[in-house]
């Protein structure tokens, strides 16, 4: 479900959210605003006499004009409430208001209260109310909450100590005082995400597992989408009721077909919608005041076609959220959900998808189609499809947490074109990910959509760089091809994830054994030496010509007593965790006979955990599988197919069983942050100042004076009294070595003279100095860049990688999505190739990789706690010896409005 990001970006009255409870009821939050008053009191009055009391902490039998003026009162981000409504238009009501105020004596704590009328209470409102204004809170430098609440008010009690902060708590005459502080912290963002996965999934269930269903404008013609979906919805024998809605016909395949939704004998609780766009939105009103719970729209002609249909999807998303309807679509292909209690083939497409363990999310209606037909013919079963289309409201953040429960799905494919809200994805993909391994396949990873850029770290981004940094994080995997797709979705589906990235290659043939190993060395996998106890059992196996080693190469006569026995090895090779077998069939052994040899051996091992995988080069075999009791080993037409699959699954493996990162809170200055942003609306801060802003997040540059004149650089450089540098102070100028305006090992007798052979160097390629810095020379270290840069998608990405002069020539860098945690700082530095030099090189000692960790870390807070913050470069980064820290030589930050 899409919301308004909940940042400093976002003033508290602009704040806006859809809520979900945990029962799948969908309200909506937003801030309180003054013409409330008549809302509040009527609240109010629905309110029971110890709902009041609990609030208020005594009786009170009617809102005053003075109390109403307390609780309107809402003073930018020292005073914020917000409000939960139910219904729309004239019916719409406020059933829930929470608050909190700065104290005036301690302005970083503010006091927090909570009203929720009773038929609500106890179903997750009041939870979410605080995490809200606990972010708000965050964003604008409050730390603490503080609230009273009368000892007999279990609920609220409750909420606060189940939320995931830790309480101090005092009592005195029945009142209990609770003081927490708000930052953010592992157990409340657990508790926060298991509440919205719960009510997520209570809401998507009547898209995904309906007890009834409508499909208006069903045609007689089974050659439309109407038809066919509604001819689909029978044929498959959906377990529920199927009503047709089509005001110019009496049936609908041999059923009662009804004029409107008003008329249908129940509210079902799904309609899918096919009819002409100008006649969508009267469909779902309809639908609205008939109770409908979820709608599909099947009809195109929305925001994919320009500002008018945008304008109508927007009424479209407006309509379900005031009646409380989740909406797939528009402009899509359908849902299917293969569960034999279900049933349900909610798609005009012509196929027949067989059950199975496989859930599958397209953003493109035809490739969709093609997905569900070439997984039919590879023989993978789908638990559920949805086709998203424009996705006005259920996306794939969405889908993933409805499949992170379904017992039923066990893998997990995305096709996408474009990320909703890449922030929300994150945490979502993280935690899914850690249990089912999802598979995706990217659209749009071309440089065309690539900005232009005034930093180093900028110009080396691209929204796919991105992608790539969020893939990494929540350990999604990236295919590019629809073939790598599958490759991989067939080998997840049917073998468990590899333990390592080891593997053992079985072949009769030793052309395609090369072409393996080679692919495997390219995917990051290892073919090691075979054990001694292995190799003299394959000997014993095979005629002296034939190779033991790894690849084990029977040649060419080799049949089914051969590929027995030495398989039979393998599966017993403690060295290994995946096995390639391979068979090119020769004259006299048919590729039956060795599938029958491969089903035999596995099946005889229930308890082996090693992944298998085969690849029969015989297109006359037409082989997709072989089934081996309780597994099924997927064959592939050529080894690089089988090794690219491989690779995939082991490299999730080892991320799997990776330790989660933590969160590690960075202490920040808000004063002194608030302070530089505030001077500085927007563009390039002068050195200074973005020394300043950097300092508030404890990084510390080496702090430039400015000078202007040859003496002003001799005064300055006895200062120091030592070796200084001298550089071109024009933050226009990121390339400074490219015209000449940087001056190293200038000794305080040379400063005047240096000052004025930089003006001669920059001179000459037309610049003018106007003002030069000077600082100390830093002892010498590993040349290092760490910067945050701004992708419209998104967010702040934080960036790491070589550094120094030549870094756009190196391009070797690596970027993530925030928020970051120490895992993904330390996986950052190991990613890039300078990981090498930071370890010792060559007899070089190691660097204090240590440092640069929680650069990158100070640098993520420091993104989070100021969105206004576009660009960040630091380059060089100079990373000392461990234990000797680091230099920040040159800091160049820019901000905007």
């Amino acid at each position: 479900m899409k919301t308004t990001d909940v940042t400093g970006a976002v003033s508290p009255a602009e704040f806006t959210q859809d809520l979900l409870l945990r029962d799948g009821a969908l309200l909506r939050m937003r801030a309180l605003r003054a013409d409330d008053r008549e809302a509040l009191t009527a609240l109010f009055a629905r309110c029971s006499p110890d709902s009041i009391r609990y609030r208020f902490l005594f009786p009170l039998k009617a809102l005053s004009d003075d109390l109403l003026n307390q609780l309107v009162n809402v003073d930018g981000a020292a005073r914020v409430a917000l409000t939960v409504l139910q219904g729309t238009g004239d019916d719409e009501r406020i059933v829930a208001v929470g608050r909190y105020f700065a104290l005036d004596e301690r302005p970083t704590v503010a006091e927090v209260s909570f009203l929720v009328e009773d038929a609500l209470q106890r179903r997750g409102i009041g939870s979410r109310l605080l995490d809200a204004l606990a972010d708000i809170a965050r964003a604008h430098g409050i730390t603490r909450f503080a609230a009273d609440v009368l000892a007999d008010n279990r609920t609220m009690l409750s909420v606060f100590r189940k939320a995931g902060y830790a309480l101090n708590s005092s009592a005195s005459y029945g009142v209990t005082h609770l003081e927490f502080p708000i930052a953010n912290n592992e157990l409340a963002a657990e508790r926060a995400a298991a509440q919205e996965a719960e009510a997520e999934r209570a809401s998507l269930r009547s898209l995904l597992a309906p007890q009834s269903i409508a499909v208006i404008g069903a045609s007689r013609d089974l050659r439309s989408a109407s038809g066919a979906l509604f001819q689909n919805l029978l044929r498959w024998g959906f377990k529920g009721a199927v009503y047709p809605v089509n005001p110019h016909a009496n049936a609908v395949a041999g059923v009662r077909a009804y004029a409107s939704v008003a008329e249908l004998p129940e509210a079902p609780e799904l309609a899918f919608i096919v009819v002409p766009a100008c006649a969508v939105l009267d469909a779902a009103r309809q639908c609205a005041a008939a109770g409908v719970r979820a709608l599909c729209v099947i009809s195109a002609g929305f925001a994919e076609t320009g500002a008018e249909g945008k304008t109508a999807q927007a009424e479209l998303l407006t309509i379900c959220r005031a009646a409380g309807m989740r909406l797939v679509g528009p402009n899509c292909m359908g849902m299917v959900n293969t569960a034999s209690d279900v049933r349900m083939l909610g798609t005009f497409a012509p196929t027949d998808p067989p059950s199975g363990n496989i859930a599958i999310s397209s953003q493109s209606g035809a490739l969709g189609l093609a997905l569900l037909n070439q997984a039919s013919d590879l023989g993978l079963g789908i638990s559920s499809f949805v086709s998203v289309g424009n996705k006005a409201d259920v996306s794939g953040n969405d889908l993933l947490q409805w499949w992170e429960g379904d017992d039923a799905t066990e893998v997990i494919l995305l096709y996408l074109e474009s990320f909703g809200n890449p922030r929300r994805f994150a945490p979502i993909a993280r935690r899914v990910a850690r249990r089912k391994p999802i598979v995706a396949v990217k659209a749009g990873r071309s440089a065309a959509g690539a900005r232009a850029a005034a930093s180093h770290t900028a110009a080396l981004a691209s929204s796919d760089a991105a992608a790539n940094a969020l893939f990494a994080q929540t350990g999604i995997i990236r295919v590019n091809t629809l073939a790598d797709f599958f490759a991989v979705a067939r080998l997840l589906a049917t073998q468990p994830i590899p333990a390592g990235k080891r593997i053992g290659i079985l072949t009769n043939a030793g052309g395609p054994a090369i072409l393996a190993v080679d692919a495997a060395e390219a995917a990051g996998l290892h073919a090691p030496k075979l054990s001694e106890a292995t190799q003299a059992r394959l000997r014993a196996a095979l005629p002296p010509t034939a190779s033991v080693a790894n690849p084990v190469d029977m040649i060419a006569n080799a049949g089914p007593r051969e590929y027995r026995a030495c398989l039979d090895a393998l599966c017993d090779e403690p060295n290994l965790d995946a096995l390639i077998v391979i068979f090119i069939p020769p004259l006299v052994t048919p590729s039956a006979e060795v599938a029958q040899v491969i089903s035999e051996v596995i099946a005889a091992r229930p308890n082996l955990t090693r992944t298998i995988t085969a690849v029969f080069l015989d297109p006359s075999a037409k082989l997709k599988a072989i089934h081996a009791g309780e597994r099924v080993v997927p064959v592939y037409d050529f080894p690089e197919s089988a090794v690219a699959a491989l690779g995939a699954a082991a490299r999730y493996g080892v991320w799997r069983a990776t330790p989660l990162g933590h969160h590690v809170p960075i202490e920040i200055d808000r004063a002194a942050l608030d302070e530089v942003l505030a001077a500085n609306p927007a563009g390039w801060l002068a050195p200074l100042e973005a020394a300043r802003l950097l300092g508030a997040a404890g990084i510390h540059v080496f702090t430039p004076q400015l000078v202007r004149s040859p003496a002003e650089a001799a005064a300055v450089a006895q200062t120091i009294n030592a070796p200084v540098v001298l550089k071109i102070a024009e933050p226009a100028t990121l390339h400074k070595t490219e015209v000449g305006g940087v001056l190293l090992n200038v000794t305080p007798a040379e400063a005047a003279q240096g000052y004025e052979q930089l003006a001669a160097q920059v001179a000459q390629h037309g610049v003018t100095l106007v003002a030069a810095s000077v600082m100390p020379m830093a002892q010498a270290g590993v040349e290092m860049i760490a910067g945050v840069t701004h992708d419209a998608v998104f967010g702040p990405l934080v960036a790491c990688g070589s550094g120094g002069i030549l870094v756009e020539l190196l391009n070797d860098i690596v970027f993530r999505v925030l928020p970051l945690t120490d895992q993904d700082a330390a996986a950052m530095i190991q990613e890039t190739r300078a990981a090498r030099l930071l370890q010792g090189f060559r007899g070089s000692a190691a660097s204090d990789v240590a440092a640069l960790e929680r650069l990158l870390l100070a640098l993520g807070a420091l993104a989070e706690a100021a969105p206004r913050i576009a660009e960040i470069d630091l380059n060089p980064v100079l990373v000392h010896a461990t234990g000797a820290g680091l230099s920040l030589i040159d800091a160049r930050v820019r901000v905007t409005e």
